[in-house]
């Protein structure tokens, strides 16, 4: 059996200041397969952008386990920061321009993160990743005459110009439109399937979340549910299969939706059948089909 490519356990990060101390994550479970593409949706303050900066290897974990690539971040010294940073992961942050060397021209940006290879190969892999993206035609522009959109495209080359095994995007279409966004999932999602690179990205979209294998809710500092999208045969559009994560002592945290719909309150029913569990309001019956 293969090693995931991400395993996070029991992960815990606190901020701490002079005068307070932040509980951003507290106790949080990830596991992450080599090629999986994964959403991070939470409310503001879950804790996602922590996580991401965690993987990123841009500050140590407080508390708990996290591998990327046979990396464990918990233990790296300063040095092995900087090279899990230069090789195994690919960043793309909020702001697009934030990931940009503006003094540079497009294709020397993509060619900045590059390593080994000489002057040439570096150029025809920045231009490749360029044209992949939609960018070929703009190679010697500045970032500043690129569109909005233009300008996200060429954060995420960027992002990927190391060959990373892993890519982390932070709201990748925040600052876009719904076509443009619609358009740049589709070329991003073609892209890394293409190179086989895994990717968590933390979202609000509804679209991206319909690119990637998985959707997974953190809540308070915790990974609440898990869900994936499939299209239902009989025709009546897209659901979403949910997975409720079971902590160690037996405990799940059902959907808010689910909640309200069934009126689940104070206590409920539990039915163990041959290979599944039923949960259902207190006063129904298992065998009370209506």
């Amino acid at each position: 059996m293969t090693q995931p490519l991400v395993e996070c356990e029991g992960l815990v990060h606190i901020y701490k200041t002079a005068e307070l101390e932040v509980v951003a994550l507290q106790g949080l479970d990830l596991t992450v397969e080599a090629g999986e593409m994964v959403a991070i949706a939470g409310r503001s303050g879950s804790g996602k952008t922590t996580l991401m900066n965690l993987l990123a290897g841009v500050e140590p974990p407080t508390a708990g386990a996290a591998t990327v690539a046979g990396h464990d971040l918990t233990r790296m010294d300063g040095r092995e920061r900087d090279r899990y940073r230069r090789e195994v992961v690919g960043y793309v942050l909020q702001h697009s321009l934030a990931n940009l060397v503006m003094d540079l021209t497009v294709i020397q940006n993509v060619q900045v993160p590059m390593l080994g290879g000489g002057k040439h190969r570096r150029g025809r892999r920045a231009r490749a990743l360029l044209e992949k993206l939609g960018l070929g035609g703009q190679a010697r522009l500045n970032p500043a005459q690129l569109t909005g959109a233009e300008a996200q495209r060429l954060a995420l080359a960027v992002a990927l110009a190391n060959e990373p095994r892993l890519l982390l995007a932070d709201e990748p279409t925040a600052e876009l439109d719904g076509a443009n966004a619609q358009t740049l999932l589709d070329d991003m999602t073609r892209v890394l399937r293409d190179l086989g690179t895994a990717a968590i990205m933390v979202t609000h979209d509804q679209q991206l979340e319909r690119h990637v294998d998985r959707v997974i809710q953190i809540r308070d500092g915790k990974t609440s549910t898990e869900r994936r999208w499939r299209t239902k045969t009989s025709g009546d559009g897209e659901v979403a299969d949910e997975l409720v994560i079971l902590d160690r002592a037996g405990r799940l945290q059902l959907p808010k939706a689910h909640v309200e719909k069934l009126g689940l309150r104070d206590r409920v029913r539990v039915h163990l059948e041959d290979d599944s569990i039923r949960i259902m309001p207190a006063e129904k019956r298992p065998d009370a089909d209506g």
